[in-house]
């Protein structure tokens, strides 16, 4: 609702109301996100014409909207800016960045970023290992993805569910057998929950796989455990049996899904 925003944001500024840096962060962040660029500099123009400094939020909210329209250039443009006014990038800032340059798929300048942050004396979060890890599983560099994995303890991090996750599906993508499952088993001894995430990627894995008994037995742990099942999941294991000829429990998957759907559907009603 970013035009009631607006207009909401003119009425408090024509009734002499006090703007600070964070209400106008809010409003160019939600310009950002619509891709309303033009807006969002104008903006940021008026709140510096204003007599208020934009903070390292603000710098953040730009670098990340450019990078997630995949504007790395424009992106560099604004840390430039942003150092150049005496703001100094923190590491969601860094994070942000490299997650821009690893969505384009250039590892090396996710890792040259990465560098950047620690030659300015920030120390890397366990965010900025998941997207180091994910930028070389996406290069099928797995070696260097594990490595990588492997030393976040040693750093005095403790890898997450979203590390973890990223970790296994590039292990699964590399069709190292068993890597997987090792992995998934270890991220249980160390207190990790796995969540729907992590079960719908060995949910994939196990139908592209052709294990599709286990995958249908994983699937009614799920359901019975009150996990999320969304369609996406519903399809994956639809097609594995549909493949397979395996009509009947096509079927009941389908009537599953469309009962699923009746019962959320009745919740929201009443």
């Amino acid at each position: 609702m970013v035009d009631d925003v607006v207009k909401l944001f003119t009425e408090i500024d024509e009734k002499g109301i006090f703007l600070d840096v964070v209400t106008y962060n809010s409003l160019i962040h939600s310009l950002c996100n619509f891709g309303r660029w033009e807006e969002a500099t104008e903006m940021l123009k008026e709140m510096m014409d204003s007599g208020i400094a934009p903070n390292v939020r603000t710098f953040d909210v730009l670098v990340d909207a450019c990078a997630k329209e995949g504007m790395m250039n424009e992106a560099e443009g604004v840390l430039e800016v942003m150092i150049q006014r005496g703001v100094d990038p923190d590491v969601v800032t860094y994070n942000t960045l490299m997650d821009g340059y690893c969505l384009q798929g250039q590892i090396d300048e996710t890792m040259r970023v990465f560098n950047n942050m620690v030659d300015m004396g920030l120390l890397p979060n366990d965010f900025s290992y998941t997207i180091l890890i994910n930028g070389y599983c996406k290069k099928m560099k797995i070696a260097k993805a594990m490595h990588i994995f492997r030393e976040m303890p040693r750093r005095g991090l403790k890898p997450n569910n979203g590390t973890f996750n990223t970790m296994l599906q590039g292990l699964f993508q590399s069709s190292r057998c068993g890597a997987p499952q090792e992995l998934f088993n270890v991220m249980q001894i160390v207190g990790i929950i796995p969540n729907s995430q992590t079960h719908g990627i060995l949910l994939d894995r196990l139908c592209k796989n052709g294990h599709i008994s286990e995958a249908l037995s994983l699937f009614h742990m799920m359901e019975s455990n009150g996990l999320h099942l969304d369609v996406v999941m519903y399809s994956v294991l639809i097609d594995a049996f549909y493949t397979e000829k395996k009509l009947d429990t096509v079927r009941a998957l389908l009537v599953s899904l469309l009962l699923r759907d009746y019962n959320l559907m009745l919740r929201h009603i009443l």
